[in-house]
């Protein structure tokens, strides 16, 4: 019965730790990161997340060290946006510098640049195209939120030799993230 029980936990935390239904997609159209990188949390990384929160009347769909299957990570990711997370069309809440922003670092030194700090000028409409139904926790309540976004983005680029450059690109963000809320 014990060997039973054991291999029930090992199994349920395989497919925990396997699972893949949270994500962040990126689409450059130019720049030292063109083209389309679809990052997941990091297996075992536990400050590796994909959110949504709600606060004060806004959400924000942020992530942290999220890589891709490759190896590249996106070191930071948020978004603003009016409202809770229903499905529909939201207005964008700005911030300091525009409505979001995104960095990478390159940790590996195996990129041309060392950093990569943008942030999400042109304030664009979010688009919540599905919400799951809340799944009851011991602690908090849980759900799905997908969606996503086009915008520009202003990158200021760091390189490995020391200069800087900016550049603006236009993104496309497609995201299906954890909201989670105290009971």
């Amino acid at each position: 019965m014990k060997k039973l029980f054991l291999c029930i936990c090992i199994l349920t935390a395989f497919c925990f730790t396997t699972n893949k239904k949270h994500f962040i997609t990126v689409t450059f159209s130019d720049g030292p990161l063109k083209g389309t990188h679809t990052f997941y949390p990091e297996k075992g990384n536990f400050a590796s997340q994909a959110n949504i929160e709600f606060f004060e009347g806004a959400c924000n769909v942020n992530a942290s060290k999220l890589m891709t299957a490759d190896g590249f990570q996106i070191h930071y990711i948020n978004r603003y946006f009016m409202g809770e997370a229903s499905k529909g069309t939201h207005q964008p809440k700005e911030s300091m510098q525009g409505c979001g922003s995104i960095n990478f670092i390159d940790l590996n030194n195996s990129k041309s640049y060392k950093r990569i700090d943008g942030d999400f000028t042109g304030c664009t409409t979010t688009n919540i195209t599905n919400v799951s139904n809340w799944n009851e926790g011991i602690v908090k309540k849980r759900r799905t939120v997908s969606g996503n976004f086009e915008d520009t983005a202003t990158l200021r680029i760091r390189m490995d030799d020391g200069s800087e450059k900016t550049i603006t690109t236009n993104v496309k963000v497609e995201f299906a993230v954890n909201e989670s809320r105290r009971k």
